[in-house]
């Protein structure tokens, strides 16, 4: 074996280990963090079989999986593995993964329960999805980091009716800023975002369909000063 082959397997090695112990403090500082906002569960919410293997969209290190955060009038879902640095450091160096995690702060009593049940929630669903969405696109922290505030739409998901246009649409508004939750967090590499997620009813979604980027400003601005915030209550009056 010549001296250029011996260089590259301990090149190789000295970058595993450092892969290694990035994606371990990064998963621990998340889950101090989450911890100074209220109770995280000893577990995490994951799946038996990995679904990047039958056809879904990456995770930068391969785990994908969710905490839950019980705080006292609130439960918060959070994605938990979109930050984990890259599972192979020579495509894109020292990042912390895509740069962002998403979560979904809402009142229902039924997050509460046994953890085992919460997949079949849909909070957990909406921020499901919202992941992996995440995970398939190119570099959605460039769209963040140009616009603050989005919203997205999806199809075919079980939240309350009221959430729910004719058409079977639903909006959710992204990035509004919480009082309790920091817009970013510091991990070994660099600082990422947390984004929150909020559903819109019907008017507010049209709303936003209507006035694009800025619409999506007011709308987080009117959040904000009727402090509901990025709270979704499973019950609430539209703004629009």
């Amino acid at each position: 074996m010549g001296y250029l082959s011996l260089f590259s397997k301990w090149k190789q090695k000295k970058q595993e280990k450092e892969v290694e112990r990035v994606l371990e403090e990064s998963i621990a500082k998340r889950k101090d963090y989450w911890n100074t906002i209220g109770h995280v569960d000893g577990d995490v919410l994951t799946h038996l079989l990995n679904p990047m293997f039958f056809g879904g969209p990456a995770w930068p290190s391969g785990r994908q999986t969710f905490i839950r955060v019980q705080k006292t009038e609130t439960v918060i879902l959070a994605s938990d593995g979109l930050s984990d640095p890259f599972q192979f450091p020579e495509e894109k160096s020292r990042t912390q993964g895509k740069g962002l995690e998403f979560y979904i702060e809402c009142d229902d009593e039924f997050l509460r329960g046994p953890l085992s049940d919460i997949q079949d929630h849909w909070a957990f669903d909406l921020l499901y999805q919202m992941s992996q969405n995440a995970a398939a696109h190119p570099n959605m922290l460039k769209l963040f980091m140009k616009h603050d505030i989005l919203s997205i739409e999806f199809t075919d998901l079980e939240v309350p009716s009221h959430f729910v246009n004719e058409n079977g649409e639903i909006g959710v508004l992204l990035g509004v800023q919480s009082p309790s939750v920091s817009a970013s967090l510091s991990l070994p590499y660099e600082s990422i975002k947390l984004i929150s997620m909020k559903l819109l009813t019907p008017n507010e979604l049209e709303y936003v369909r209507e006035q694009g980027a800025q619409g999506c400003r007011q709308l987080a601005e009117t959040f904000q000063l009727s402090k509901s915030y990025h709270i979704t209550m499973t019950k609430r009056e539209s703004l629009i």
